[in-house]
C-alpha cells in the first residue's frame, strides 16, 4: 500500500485494523504523521458531536403534537415546518461546533485533558502490548525519535519496549513505553506543546497520575506505576535525550 492509498483509507476507514494499515502507522515518517493527524481529527469530531439537546425540547415536541392532534383533520397548523426548523437548528449547531473545534483545536485543547484522552484511548493497551515484548529494533526506535529532531542515548534506548507516532494538542508526537527499575513507564513526547506551568501533576480518570514537564523543546508526560518517583524519572529521561543541532520541528 502506498502513501496516497494509506491517506485515502484514513479518510474512509480511520479505525481500520488492517495489517497493512497498522504497519504503516508504526512505520514513522509521513505515514505515521498522517495517522496522528487523522486520530486527532477523529477525536475532535467525536467531541464536537456531543452537542447537548436544548432544555425542554422533548416537552415542546410533545406539546406541539398534542395541540395538533386536537385540530380538525387536514389542518396542520405549521407542525412539521416547526419540527423541521428545530431539527435544522440542531444540525446547524452540530456543524458549527464541529467546524470551530476542528479548526481551532490546536490552540484550545487543554494539555491535561489531551493526556487523559490519550491514556484512555490506548495507554493500558499499549502497556499490555509492550509488557511481553523484547526490545524493538534500535534503528526503528531511533527513526521515530529522529522524526522530532531527538537523539537518544544508548542507556535509554535499551529500556524502550514500544514506540510509535501519536497525536498531541499541536500535531504529531511520540508515544513510548519504557522498562525501568520502577516498572513500566509511558512517555508522551509533545514537540510543539508547551505547558503553561511546569512541572505539574494531574490525576487521570482511572486514578493513575501523569507527571508533565517542559523540555528544551516541547514537553513530555510520564505515567508510571503507583509509588514510582516520576519527577526523578523525568529528570533521568530528559538527560538522555538531546536535540540535533539545526533541526526545526
Amino acid at each position: 500500500m502506498n502513501l496516497l492509498e494509506f491517506k485515502r483509507r484514513l479518510m474512509t476507514e480511520p479505525g481500520s485494523q488492517d495489517t497493512q494499515m497498522r504497519e504503516l502507522r508504526r512505520s514513522g515518517g509521513e505515514a505515521a504523521a498522517a495517522a496522528a493527524e487523522s486520530d486527532h481529527f477523529e477525536a475532535a469530531l467525536k467531541r464536537a458531536l456531543h452537542v447537548p439537546v436544548p432544555h425542554g425540547l422533548a416537552e415542546q415536541i410533545i406539546l406541539r403534537q398534542s395541540l395538533d392532534n386536537e385540530r380538525p383533520s387536514g389542518v396542520f397548523g405549521g407542525r412539521w415546518p416547526q419540527l423541521t426548523a428545530m431539527a435544522a437548528a440542531l444540525a446547524l449547531a452540530v456543524a458549527l461546533t464541529t467546524f470551530n473545534l476542528v479548526e481551532r483545536q490546536p490552540a484550545s485543547v487543554d494539555v491535561g485533558q489531551h493526556i487523559a484522552w490519550h491514556w484512555q484511548h490506548d495507554g493500558p493497551e499499549a502497556l499490555a502490548t509492550a509488557s511481553g515484548s523484547t526490545a524493538p529494533n534500535p534503528t526503528q526506535v531511533q527513526r521515530v525519535f529522529a522524526e522530532f529532531g531527538l537523539q537518544i542515548e544508548p542507556e535509554l534506548l535499551e529500556k524502550v519496549r514500544m514506540t510509535k507516532v501519536c497525536p498531541t494538542p499541536d500535531g504529531a508526537g511520540a508515544h513510548v513505553v519504557l522498562s525501568t527499575d520502577e516498572g513500566p513507564v509511558t512517555v508522551y513526547y509533545m514537540p510543539r506543546t508547551r505547558l503553561p506551568s511546569s512541572p505539574q501533576t494531574i490525576t487521570l480518570p482511572d486514578g493513575a497520575e501523569s507527571f508533565m514537564v517542559n523540555l528544551e523543546r516541547g514537553s513530555m508526560a510520564l505515567i508510571s506505576e503507583s509509588g514510582a518517583n516520576t519527577p526523578e524519572l523525568a529528570r533521568e529521561i530528559a538527560k538522555q535525550l538531546s536535540f540535533a543541532p539545526g533541526v526545526t520541528i
